[in-house]
């Protein structure tokens, strides 16, 4: 019987509404979305703006960065339908609170894998790098990104495959291939390359202990970010309703809040964050 009521509640949890979530841990979602519109939404506008600024000086690398600002400005107005559905029991404002949740969580792996393997054929095959360095190839991946987050939120937002069952391997295909481009660039970075000898006696061998820091920092955040996403998804298989539901807030939270290192993390790479 117990088994029964399990199936049951997960049947009917892409179709959760507003009060079972006000009655559970709502408090981890409106908290998030504040820090993350107060945080979140200046420091990826002034992100978007660099980025913009780099792409008219002839930059293409920085395409990729632009629309992962785009989806996270996108994202910080969840915030008003978050108080829509919490506070004021608007029915009308869940679907596009559960669309902006998928946004984020697709779109945001997607454009860091787009960038981690760009630093991957940068570091370990030049040649190619310089092959696909034209704007054209980074415009038509970022399209193929785009219509790939958009069909996948509106089929998880309209129900036709629960999206709870759809985001892990989603997201273990993107943080696997993270994770495979950030180690393979710092076993690059690592191998000494040609005139590094000198360079380090000189002491100006530094871009490469930069990169190198960058690159680490970068995996230890995105392990921390989506462990516990993938931890609570895989107790979606396990757990009743209500205690699947507060691991998954509790690692919404975390993530939300640790997706902010990314901004901040390239502000101050690029010198531009205040007060460091």
């Amino acid at each position: 019987m117990e088994m029964t009521n399990i199936s049951a509640g997960r049947e009917s949890l892409s179709s959760v509404n507003s009060t079972i979530f006000n009655v559970l841990y709502y408090s981890f979602f409106t908290s998030a979305f504040s820090i993350n519109m107060v945080l979140g939404l200046p420091a990826n506008c002034y992100i978007l703006w660099l980025s913009v600024k780099g792409m008219i000086q002839g930059q293409s690398t920085k395409i990729f960065k632009v629309n992962g600002a785009l989806i996270e400005i996108i994202f910080c107005f969840a915030f008003f339908f978050a108080i829509g559905v919490y506070f004021f029991h608007c029915v009308d404002c869940w679907l596009p609170l559960v669309f902006l949740g998928q946004l984020l969580l697709v779109g945001r792996p997607l454009f860091l894998s787009f960038i981690c393997l760009e630093r991957y054929l940068g570091v370990l095959h030049p040649l190619i790098f310089l092959k696909l360095k034209p704007v054209k190839y980074r415009i038509a991946l970022c399209f193929v990104g785009w219509i790939a987050i958009i069909y996948s939120c509106v089929i998880g937002t309209m129900g036709h495959i629960q999206y709870y069952n759809s985001l892990l391997p989603q997201l273990l295909f993107f943080y696997f291939v993270k994770l495979y481009s950030c180690l393979m660039v710092l076993k690059g970075l690592m191998r000494p390359g040609p005139g590094d000898d000198v360079k380090k006696r000189n002491g100006v061998n530094k871009d490469k202990s930069k990169a190198f820091q960058i690159i680490l920092v970068l995996l230890v955040f995105s392990t921390l970010t989506y462990g516990p996403i993938f931890v609570s998804l895989v107790l979606y298989y396990i757990l009743d309703l209500e205690k699947f539901l507060l691991s998954w807030s509790i690692s919404l939270f975390l993530a939300i809040l640790l997706g902010l290192v990314y901004p901040f993390l390239d502000l101050r790479r690029v010198g531009n964050l205040p007060f460091c």
